[in-house]
């Protein structure tokens, strides 16, 4: 990593160039970054709306229809991406509704004659348009994290709930009710959705932690009070940890 000492200046450094020298060093080809579903081309949003017209044209527009994995569009135009794990099912008459399980990356198209319903264990919400993720993964709590626009969070449809906005997030235990609001919360629980963390003057200790929970492993490194900022792609672990090792004059042990 002698290429990253010798670019590296204290409180400048720059991962993005670190990375590319790293691979252009290496002779090694960069990886395509996972991109959302922006790049969708204008192709495939016209299959995408024929096929949901097929669909409903030979189904009754109350069937609830379900999706599995990856990600796909809604025949309203909405753009969902599913964590690993994770289901959903929606249906369309009159009111836009989808109940859910596991971890779901929103992208609601706007209508606002008909919001959009989403009900994920004991948790309602309910958007006309806009980017959020909705995790119920953890063992009872539902967690909201709202990337753009408003998102109401609630335990049911006749409760009052939260409005968040962007960058905020919210947490609801199921067996309580009781709704907690983070206006500053962890950006990096969209990292699986982004394709890269993100630090700002992180705690390494934070960051280990971070990328622990992330890849199901344990780290321990010899000087756990220094600070990490930068950008990480998610596709090669053995990177990150080479790349903070070089910036921060530390050893990482993976355990």
């Amino acid at each position: 990593m002698d290429f990253v000492l010798k670019h590296y200046k204290e409180g400048a450094f720059d991962t993005q160039k670190a990375i590319g020298r790293f691979r252009n060093a290496k002779g090694i080809k960069p990886k395509p970054r996972r991109r959302w579903i922006y790049a969708v081309s204008a192709v495939s949003v016209a299959a995408a709306v024929i096929l949901g017209i097929f669909l409903f044209s030979g189904r009754e527009a109350s069937q609830w229809v379900k999706v599995t994995s990856g990600t796909a569009v809604l025949p309203d135009g909405t753009s969902v991406m599913l964590a690993d794990g994770s289901s959903l099912s929606y249906r369309m008459e009159g009111k836009r509704e989808v109940r859910m399980q596991g971890k779901v990356y929103f992208d609601v198209a706007r209508d606002e004659s008909r919001p959009f319903e989403i009900t994920a264990g004991d948790a309602f919400v309910k958007v006309l348009g806009t980017e959020f993720m909705v995790d119920d993964t953890e063992s009872g709590t539902v967690k909201v994290y709202v990337e753009e626009g408003r998102v109401l969070l609630a335990k049911d449809a006749s409760s009052e709930g939260a409005i968040l906005t962007d960058g905020m997030g919210a947490t609801i235990h199921e067996a309580s009710g009781i709704l907690q609001v983070d206006e500053d919360p962890d950006v990096n629980c969209i990292a699986w959705q982004r394709g890269s963390f993100i630090f700002d003057r992180t705690p390494l200790k934070d960051v280990l932690t971070c990328l622990g929970e992330y890849y199901h492993v344990s780290f321990a490194a010899t000087d756990l009070s220094k600070e990490l900022s930068g950008e990480f792609y998610t596709d090669d672990l053995d990177l990150i940890i080479s790349l903070i090792e070089s910036a921060l004059d530390v050893t990482i042990i993976r355990r």
